[in-house]
């Protein structure tokens, strides 16, 4: 009779199979947690990693891994060294993924075009193209758009299925681009026009996506990082009508013209990262009317950086566009007179985050009128020292008179945000006694990671 492992029927191995996979880094060490270049799933050429090793375990894991097209599904392209077998790999890989959704990232280093084997890897690649769902590009060039777009039409398939568009890719020279006789870049601008289910756009680098012929309308999130220009952001967010979800990184805006408005009509959830380019955002949008009627979560986040410049100009956005904002968090040095005039123009936010530079609980115990309806504060800690830095007894004074307050919401839960990697050895036992009190008195206390997806809203 089976014994130990070998007595797990299937349908918990598939579990199991299924849940080392979305581990990935964690199983296979293969990425960090953020978005960066390197691959989020496994590598089809590494034969050491992913489902391959699976197979290779023992017969019954191998006919098991091979009955689960979801372990295939996702997947990590590159140019290989060895490239002889590189498109038959390919080939059985997408075989054993079924019909399943793809989700995976493609690394088209100079010169992948120019190669047989990427060529033919690409013509594979394409011919799956009706089931991309999530389709992420690195280092790509004009060149490599271009030969995707012909590969497409050779196809005659759209996109129909991808969701989620994410590129990075070094800077676009035509000149210095992998094929020199390459001119015409309108048919690799037109690459992913026909995806009716396209919602998500993620811009890793300094590209210009404005060029791109995109189904606009229909973007609902858009995410962009600090390697692009600031004016680069705010005109794929005026080409988007629709967006609801937006979090863009600030830190290039030496050159700029001038945009009259920004109206973000459907926008729900604003993040707005800076570095130390606070003062030249604020100078940048002055002049602009921006409209967020239906803004619910609005996040500005400096860092150790200085948050004011952005504080003042986000003030008269939030009360002249009367939103019900309901979820604020905030990061960055800044004094107490732009931090108290902020707060009293986001008088419905009902949970507030804030991290350990900021010095709010003196706000809140002086001026009790503040955030009248918040219930949940989020206490956020870039290391565990970082929970000194609040004063513990101005926190229970602020719990305290509030819970007995008329006037103002009590504040009921309080979680204590922390790095990933720090929340294995956290817990309330390593706070100061007085947590311990406060959540004796009712006040429920929780530790969690910073990506945590938490309920924002309550």
């Amino acid at each position: 009779m089976p014994t130990g492992i070998r007595s797990l029927p299937p349908e918990l191995l598939y579990a199991i199979f299924e849940l080392t996979m979305s581990a990935g880094n964690d199983a296979f060490g293969s990425h960090d947690d953020e978005i960066t270049v390197s691959p989020p799933w496994p590598d089809i050429f590494d034969l050491k990693k992913g489902p391959w090793v699976l197979g290779q375990v023992c017969s019954r894991w191998r006919f098991i891994a091979l009955s689960i097209p979801q372990l295939w599904s996702n997947f990590y392209v590159r140019l290989p060294r060895c490239k002889d077998s590189a498109v038959d790999v390919l080939q059985a890989w997408l075989g054993r993924s079924g019909n399943r959704p793809l989700q995976f990232q493609i690394t088209a280093t100079l010169g992948f075009c120019g190669h047989h084997c990427g060529s033919a890897l690409l013509t594979t690649l394409a011919g799956t193209s009706a089931r991309w769902q999530t389709v992420e590009l690195v280092d790509v060039s004009i060149k490599f758009l271009d030969t995707l777009a012909m590969q497409r039409e050779i196809q005659l398939c759209s996109l129909p299925l991808l969701k989620e568009l994410s590129l990075r890719s070094r800077n676009w020279d035509i000149e210095s681009d992998d094929s020199p006789e390459f001119e015409d870049p309108s048919t690799a601008y037109e690459v992913f026009f026909r995806a009716p289910n396209l919602d998500t756009l993620i811009n890793l680098d300094t590209l210009s996506l404005s060029v791109f012929k995109l189904p606009w309308n229909q973007l609902t999130t858009y995410i962009g990082s600090d390697a692009s220009h600031a004016i680069d952001h705010l005109e794929i967010m005026l080409l988007c009508p629709n967006l609801i979800e937006c979090d863009v990184a600030f830190d290039r805006t030496h050159t700029w013209p001038t945009i009259p408005s920004l109206p973000l009509k459907q926008l729900k959830k604003w993040t707005i990262r800076v570095r130390n380019s606070a003062h030249d955002l604020s100078l940048l949008l002055s002049q602009t009317t921006i409209e967020v009627p239906n803004l619910q979560e609005l996040a500005l986040l400096a860092g150790p950086f200085v948050l004011t410049p952005i504080l003042d100009l986000f003030r008269p956005v939030v009360i002249s566009s009367a939103c019900s904002l309901q979820y604020l968090e905030l990061s960055g040095n800044t004094i107490d007179h732009s931090l108290m005039r902020f707060l009293e123009s986001v008088p419905t936010i009902t949970r507030l985050r804030v991290w350990s530079s900021l010095t709010i609980l003196p706000l809140l115990q002086n001026h009790e009128e503040l955030v009248p309806m918040l219930h949940t504060l989020d206490i956020g800690l870039t290391e565990r020292a970082d929970i000194y830095a609040f004063d513990l007894t101005i926190l229970a004074v602020v719990v305290r008179s509030r819970r007995r307050s008329d006037h103002v919401e009590s504040i009921r839960r309080m979680n204590i945000v922390v790095n990933m990697w720090e929340l294995d050895i956290m817990g309330l036992h390593v706070f100061p006694p007085i947590m311990e009190v406060l959540q004796e008195e009712g006040l429920d206390i929780r530790v969690c990671k910073r990506t945590e997806k938490l309920s924002r809203i309550k």
